[in-house]
This record gives structure tokens, C-alpha cells and sequence, in this order.
């Protein structure tokens, strides 16, 4: 692993925190020309993301802090520390669409088309904030015997590489909203798949990886799965039965 790229002076430049910020330029590349696409100015994108990005870092990371509460409550000083990972998809979504709905509102935009855009930016910047996690160490997966098992430095144990699983998938997914976005029959459409898709992927991948148990059989993570994509399985189809071709 590669946590810390380089220093300078005392500083130190953490892998993690520049493969988001790489991620962030890519959405935000991403979201702007779809945006054009919508007859949207690329200038609200860029406000917008802004805004995202501030409130989502602090959703996901008030929802990852919830959810490892035993160790931070051990370690609170840890719990600023961002740049070390520990941020929850579901916590920023959280945050995101209100913010999204109050913004759009603001400029007279659709929420549906604000929300695709946004969809479509972090469908493109995620892999690479998976890169940053697997550089980074976190959200590493369960011991296992595949061959191409990585050993993490904190205990040198044969793992899944669930990062990289994640780039591969998240690639995946961005590649299916290219394809729907020019067969849209509703605003909004590409978010609420986008939404299914991530869903999907992650009930999967927790299989795999690490992460707090919601039971004998599941993790939080799969069951907060189960719950976004029933909730957004339920929209599509109210939605689709109210459009045309």
C-alpha cells in the first residue's frame, strides 16, 4: 500500500485525499457535460459540486463515525481525520438530495435533471476514489486463498483486493449510465438507476468485504442496500407507468 505519496516539508500528501480530489474533477468533467447535454449552465454544475462535496464529506463521514462508534468513541481525536478514508456512500446520498432539491430550486432546474447530472459525475469520479482506498488500505476484504489476494500491512493476511473489485464494478456501472442516458424516458431516470446499480454492487461486494454486521447474515451495508434499491425500484416503475416511448 502507498498511504502517504510524498511530504513536503512536514506535510505529508495522502494517497487517499488526492485520488478524491482526482475523482472529484472527474465528476465534476463529467457532470458538466452532461449538464450541456440538458441545456444546463456548466456554471451551476460547478457551484453545485461544490456544494455536494462539502455536505457529502460531512454526511458520509457523520454515517461512517455512527457506524464504527466503538472505535471512535475510544479515539475521538480520529474522528476529523478524513483523509485517513472511512466515508459512507449512503451518508452523502443522505445528505446530497435535499441539498440538490433546495439548489435546483434556487435556479429554477429540475430536480430530476439536477440529480441525473450529479448521478452521472459520481458514476464517473467513484473509481478512482476506490484507487485511493486501495492505496490507502481501507475497506479491504476477508482473508481468502485466490491468487490474486493482496496482504494489507496491518496484518500481512491473504485478502480480497474488494477495492479494486469496486473500480472494476463502478467502471461497469458508469459504463451502463452512458448507455441509458440516451434512452431516458423521465427526468431522473439515470439517478435512480444509478442508485439500483450501486445497490446492487454493494449487496454483492460485501460478500467479500469487510464491514460491520447487521446480523447473523447480513451487514449494514447490504441491508441499507435492500432498502435504497426496493425504494428506488418502487419510483422507477410508478415512473415508467406514467411515461411513453
Amino acid at each position: 500500500m502507498w498511504p502517504v505519496l510524498f511530504h513536503i516539508g512536514n506535510f505529508a500528501v495522502h494517497s487517499y485525499g488526492v485520488m478524491l480530489a482526482v475523482a472529484v474533477l472527474v465528476g465534476l468533467l463529467a457532470g458538466e457535460r452532461e449538464a450541456k447535454r440538458r441545456g444546463i449552465d456548466p456554471d451551476f454544475v460547478l457551484n453545485l459540486t461544490i456544494l455536494l462535496v462539502v455536505g457529502g464529506i460531512i454526511g458520509s463521514r457523520i454515517a461512517y463515525v455512527l457506524i464504527e462508534w466503538p472505535y471512535f468513541a475510544a479515539h475521538p481525536q480520529e474522528i476529523v481525520r478524513v483523509w485517513d478514508g472511512g466515508l459512507s456512500f449512503y451518508g452523502a446520498v443522505i445528505v446530497a438530495v435535499p441539498l440538490m432539491w433546495l439548489y435546483g430550486r434556487r435556479g429554477g432546474l429540475r430536480f430530476g435533471d439536477i440529480a441525473d447530472v450529479a448521478a452521472f459525475g459520481a458514476a464517473a469520479g467513484y473509481p478512482f476514489a476506490r484507487i485511493g482506498c486501495f492505496l490507502n488500505g481501507c475497506c479491504y476484504g476477508k482473508p481468502t486463498t485466490v491468487p490474486w489476494a493482496v496482504a494489507f500491512p496491518f496484518d500481512g493476511v491473504p485478502r480480497h483486493p474488494t477495492q479494486l473489485y469496486a473500480v472494476l464494478l463502478g467502471a461497469l456501472i458508469f459504463g451502463a449510465l452512458l448507455y441509458f442516458r440516451r434512452r431516458q424516458r423521465f427526468a431522473g431516470q439515470l439517478a435512480i438507476l444509478y442508485l439500483i446499480f450501486y445497490s446492487a454492487y454493494r449487496f454483492f461486494i460485501d460478500f467479500f468485504r469487510v464491514s460491520p454486521p447487521a446480523g447473523a447474515y447480513l451487514t449494514l451495508g447490504q441491508v441499507a442496500s435492500l432498502l435504497v434499491a426496493g425504494a428506488a425500484l418502487v419510483v422507477l416503475a410508478v415512473k415508467w407507468r406514467g411515461t411513453r416511448p
